[in-house]
């Protein structure tokens, strides 16, 4: 038992042995030492860090010859990049990388999102409408929208029609944003006119009537009136037919005086319209004094006078 222990040993420092041997023989340059085979002995080490090699020394110690031996850092030595999967605006990517010194080792990492990137385009609001801005993404088509209100109206006075004694006035207000929105606002008519003195054109003559007109102040109308023609000398206006004389039968004076009696109905029924016309007449003259009224008042509202 202890044979077998003892021979298990010897084998194990015998290829212990053959391994040095065999890395002296590959390290060691191909030139001889004097003394017919280098001796070499390690002079000088520096330690390898995670990122950086380290190095072993071996110098001769006969001829004094000596080599380098490198030994590696002990991290990883990656190469670059390489992408796995594109990162979007939404969406992070993959990427790995490979050791350098053991491609059996890759490391992954993700790739941030992009984020959106967007473009602004903006339709006008007007008066009434509402406009509308867009913001759409340059890389993935992604949009949204910002309203934007209506700016409203802003009308200015554009025009002003005088008003005359029987025509109303009005003034137009047209939207300073859009000239398409307008309004009017009326202004009653004066309801009379204003007349001057009668001022004669054709002077009335025997025989052949005259005519004499009178012009408005502000409108100018100007109403004719004609002039009863001169009498011719000489020649008398005809005469009235005498009155017949009155019947005295008492008969007849019954019939008379109810014939009488149904002529003045008759003549008080005609007489209605006149009154009611007068009446009528009036109404009217109040109303056009209180258009007249009226009229001033819009004059000094409008800076007419």
């Amino acid at each position: 038992m202890r044979r077998t222990k003892r021979t298990a040993r010897i084998c194990r420092a015998a290829v212990l042995l053959a391994a040095l041997l065999c890395l002296s023989a590959r390290a060691a340059p191909l030139d001889e030492c004097d003394a017919g085979r280098h001796q070499y002995a390690e002079t000088r080490r520096t330690a390898p860090t995670a990122m950086e090699d380290g190095q072993v020394e071996y110098t001769c110690g006969v001829c004094g010859h000596q080599y380098a031996d490198t030994i590696f850092a002990t991290d990883h030595l990656w190469g670059g990049w390489v992408t796995d999967k594109q990162a979007s605006c939404t969406e992070a990517g993959e990427r790995h990388r490979t050791c350098t010194r053991d491609q059996s080792h890759d490391q992954y990492a993700d790739i941030p999102a992009l984020g959106h990137d967007y473009i602004e385009s903006v339709t006008a609001p007007d008066c009434e409408r509402a406009g509308v801005k867009t913001f759409a993404c340059s890389r993935c088509g992604d949009k949204y929208t910002e309203r934007i209100d209506p700016i409203g109206h802003d009308y200015k006075k554009a025009e002003a029609i005088e008003l005359s004694c029987v025509e109303p006035g009005k003034i137009i207000f047209v939207c300073a944003n859009d000239p398409a929105h307008s309004y009017e606002e009326s202004i009653p008519a004066i309801g009379s006119h204003d007349f001057g003195e009668w001022q004669p054109e054709t002077p009335a003559r025997e025989g052949t009537e005259g005519l004499e007109t009178r012009e408005c102040a502000r409108c100018g109308l100007v109403e004719p009136r004609t002039l009863e023609a001169l009498s011719v000398p000489g020649i008398q206006p005809p005469a009235a037919a005498p009155a017949e004389p009155p019947d005295t039968l008492p008969v007849m004076d019954i019939v008379l005086v109810g014939a009488n009696a149904v002529s003045l109905s008759f003549f008080a029924f005609l007489l209605t319209p006149y009154f009611l016309c007068l009446i009528y007449i009036r109404r009217r003259r109040r109303i056009v004094e209180e258009r007249d009224a009226l009229r001033k008042e819009v004059d000094v509202l409008y800076g007419y006078e």
